[in-house]
């Protein structure tokens, strides 16, 4: 009989992790789902499972795939490779998500229309696409506090009442030359082409405050009233640049 328990021992260790493997994503979701957080037509385990559509709250995400490394687990953290799909963009990266609700993303690419961002990150009544290619991303409290690579805005047109087309611009983080402060985070911004000529700098403070500052001027055979619009910054240097800040929080 001694001889038989470290096999029966084996047994039922094997029995439950295959269970646990095999477990129902829909069975545990219906328990572990977040408030505010709505998933339909869940399949697969949880593990490696999938969820056909996915809200929250009014946010409609779209389609997700999800497969949690078990390596990550055995450290005390979260993390999967995960997979947003949409009918008019996607996201994709690899997760890690710490006890204190620190998330860290790796090798996130995305592309999104810009009114699918909540009402206080994209007002009503722009529409462009935000573009993602970040190999390392860093969030605290749901806000960035570390980050390399490029944020996009592609043609950004706006406001709803009376829309222009206002070009294309991009954030590199981190900015070059930008000090290394452990309550900031700065990106080099500039314009990916159109009626404005724009380079500068975004600085997000971890008080969840923003600071964007730089140089901007019109390019040649822009409408003569948004030449006009930039008057309201002040004077203009020899290359016609105009200083600009505005900042805020969030």
């Amino acid at each position: 009989m001694k001889k038989t328990w470290p096999l029966i021992a084996l047994g039922i260790g094997a029995f439950l992790l295959l269970a646990l493997i095999t477990l129902p994503a829909s069975a545990v979701l219906s328990y572990l789902s977040p408030a505010g957080l709505t998933l339909g037509g869940v399949s697969g385990s949880i593990w490696n499972g999938r969820a056909q559509a996915v809200r929250a709250g009014n946010l409609h995400l779209g389609s997700v795939e999800w497969d949690l490394d078990l390596l990550t687990l055995l450290t005390g953290r979260l993390g999967a490779d995960v997979k947003v799909a949409r009918t008019d963009g996607f996201i994709q990266s690899t997760v890690t998500a710490a006890p204190s609700g620190a998330l860290t993303f790796r090798n996130l690419n995305a592309s999104l229309p810009l009114g699918t961002l909540p009402a206080n990150v994209a007002p009503g009544g722009w529409t462009g696409t935000l573009n993602l290619k970040l190999p390392q991303l860093s969030l605290e409290n749901g806000w960035p506090v570390a980050a390399t690579g490029a944020v996009e805005l592609t043609d950004l047109l706006g406001p709803a009442r009376r829309p222009v087309a206002l070009g294309s611009y991009k954030i590199t983080f981190p900015a070059e030359g930008a000090a290394a402060a452990g309550d900031s985070l700065t990106g080099a911004l500039s314009d990916l082409g159109g009626p404005f000529a724009v380079n500068g700098t975004v600085q997000l403070k971890k008080e969840r405050s923003y600071l964007v500052q730089g140089m901007i001027a019109t390019r040649p055979g822009a409408p003569h009233d948004m030449s006009r619009s930039l008057e309201i910054l002040g004077p203009a240097d020899a290359q016609g640049r105009r200083p600009f800040t505005f900042e805020g929080t969030m």
